[in-house]
């Protein structure tokens, strides 16, 4: 069944149907990928996370899945998911500042740092992901039975599918010899400053309701609702983000201790 094919047999459903729709296509996702929630025994799934061909079939089908739940939410749009969803743009908006905030230290600590004469090469990374590490990650709502979906597995494949995708803020200032850096610097000068989050709303595809219109989309919100097979719905379940902020100092050298040129 075509894209366009998919959006018009949708679009003529019923929400019973939907659900009903919801329910089949995660049947045969799990019938592919085994359950991710298994700990005792993960190696079926583990065996799918390597299969390049079954991983891209998946991929397909959580597309059609998002687009059936986010019809869904269309159709719902509680006022309590309203202010959980401005609850959780305004949560991301938070921890993509405070990724940007905490790699602007950390290459301040860098620029103090006494150099060795050895190092060849200085690299700092913030990065900011949503997470699986166990059923907590995904929180359990009263309206879970009205969308039918097995919220917590499909998290858990999703975070698979989309894992390189998954970075919501990614802060790579560039450190350079030839620069005359001071940890007095700005966060814009040290080039560690949000770029993306300057008032304007980013509300593209689902999000581009007249019931969310009154939110400030955050860059990291539309980025999992448009740039990946995150449905609304499984966004509000999110309940796991991890902001990561690393320091690599790097020495090369061969077996006769030459150095790089």
């Amino acid at each position: 069944m075509g894209t366009n094919k998919n959006i018009k047999y949708i679009r003529s459903l019923d929400e019973a149907q939907l659900k009903d729709e919801v329910i089949n296509i995660e049947s045969r996702i799990l019938a592919i990928t085994h359950d991710p929630i298994d700990f005792h025994n993960l190696r079926p799934f583990l065996d799918w996370c390597g299969d390049k061909k079954a991983l891209e079939s998946v991929q397909d089908m959580m597309g059609y899945r998002k687009f059936i739940l986010d019809t869904l939410f269309a159709k719902h749009c509680t006022e309590v998911e309203i202010k959980r969803l401005e609850k959780v743009n305004s949560l991301l908006l938070d921890l993509t500042n405070r990724t940007y905030k905490r790699t602007a230290n950390l290459f301040r600590a860098l620029i103090a740092l006494p150099k060795d004469e050895l190092d060849d090469a200085y690299e700092v990374e913030g990065s900011l992901v949503p997470e699986f590490d166990t059923i907590d990650s995904t929180l359990r709502l009263e309206d879970d039975e009205y969308y039918g979906s097995d919220f917590t597995r499909m998290g858990a494949i999703l975070c698979e599918t989309e894992k390189y995708l998954l970075n919501l803020a990614q802060v790579n200032p560039f450190w350079s010899s030839a620069v005359e850096y001071s940890p007095t610097m700005n966060d814009k000068d040290l080039d560690c400053e949000n770029p993306l989050d300057d008032g304007t709303s980013w509300a593209e595809g689902p999000l581009r309701s007249p019931k969310l219109v009154h939110i400030i989309i955050c860059y990291a919100l539309h980025a999992l609702c448009t740039h990946m097979n995150f449905s609304i719905p499984d966004v509000l379940r999110l309940n796991d983000f991890k902001i990561e902020v690393k320091l690599i100092i790097q020495q090369f050298s061969d077996q006769d201790c030459n150095r790089p040129r």
